[in-house]
């Protein structure tokens, strides 16, 4: 199951990978990554999918809510895909 998160923070050099990079360490493959930069806080969406073992996504965004800058966290859920019948 996939996860989209939404995370706005301030603008600062390095801060997108450092982003990225808390997310991988932390046992997350990214499926995508989407950045909207706007004039006083950046946007990064991130749709992830944790690796085998025991994750929470609570305990993730709570990592990130913790990052120098972050000014905020949020997720949507995504629902599993059907595929269609042939």
């Amino acid at each position: 199951m996939t996860t989209q998160i939404d995370i706005d923070f301030l603008p600062a050099e390095g801060a997108v990978v450092r982003l990225i990079g808390l997310v991988e360490r932390r046992g997350y493959e990214l499926d995508s990554v989407n950045y909207a930069p706007a004039s006083t806080t950046h946007r990064l969406t991130m749709t992830v999918r944790p690796r085998p073992g025991p994750r929470r996504i609570e305990t993730l965004k709570a990592q990130i809510a913790r990052m120098y800058g972050v000014t905020s966290v949020s997720e949507r859920m995504d629902s599993p895909r059907l595929e269609a019948a042939s």
